[in-house]
């Protein structure tokens, strides 16, 4: 289990004047618990996002006490791209919790080679489990994916105790053929498509006036 560090703030301190210090604002909360108010290094923030996901359960150590966590919410300056404020939510020991897994990806899909795309339907899945349960990530072989094939969700090798929240026949990945497009058909040239203009009709001549008899 990866364990970082923090230390408790008090709430005259306002965030911005801890993230001028390197120092990212965070809560823990959970239902058996009073929302705890600490903060954490800017440096073991960045550290933590590179080794986790949202189903990692991470080891929070608070002045010496230990806290089991997740990460509920992340806050990120839309510009910067710094850490604003975290969410770390505290389950209760033995309880089970809906979470949502990432899908990871495995192998090479021979459907792929074929020609095909492959496409991930459900990035995420929701799951039920007590939380020392959840996996970080649900991994999905698609070395034998051939073309016009799909890994459904009964398809997976679920971890005991982890009960997935989704339709046993939702797909979860599939290798689509490509798309073939059809040119479009040369239109006929202009002077086919015109009707034919039909010969005007001879004017009758003049009838000439006949002689008057005398």
């Amino acid at each position: 289990m990866i364990t970082v560090k923090a230390q408790r703030r008090p709430l005259n301190v306002k965030a911005r004047a801890l993230r001028r210090k390197g120092l990212i604002p965070a809560v823990l909360y959970g239902a058996h618990l009073d929302p705890l108010h600490v903060a954490l290094s800017e440096t073991d923030v960045q550290k933590l996002f590179s080794r986790i996901t949202r189903s990692t359960m991470v080891e929070l150590l608070v002045d010496g006490e230990s806290y089991r966590v997740f990460v509920k919410d992340v806050q990120i300056d839309p510009i910067t791209t710094k850490f604003l404020h975290l969410d770390f939510y505290v389950p209760e020991a033995g309880r089970a919790l809906e979470i949502a897994i990432p899908v990871k990806i495995e192998g090479e899909a021979p459907g792929v080679k074929a020609g095909g795309v492959l496409e991930l339907v459900h990035p995420e899945i929701p799951v039920e489990a007590p939380p020392e349960k959840v996996p970080p990530h649900i991994v999905v072989d698609v070395s034998k994916l051939g073309l016009d094939e799909a890994i459904l969700v009964r398809d997976i090798p679920w971890p005991e105790g982890v009960r997935p929240l989704l339709p046993p026949e939702d797909a979860v990945v599939v290798v689509v053929p490509p798309k073939v497009e059809v040119a479009p058909a040369e239109a006929p040239a202009a002077e086919a498509m015109a009707p034919e203009t039909p010969a005007a009709p001879a004017k009758p001549e003049a009838a000439k006036p006949e002689p008057k008899k005398s």
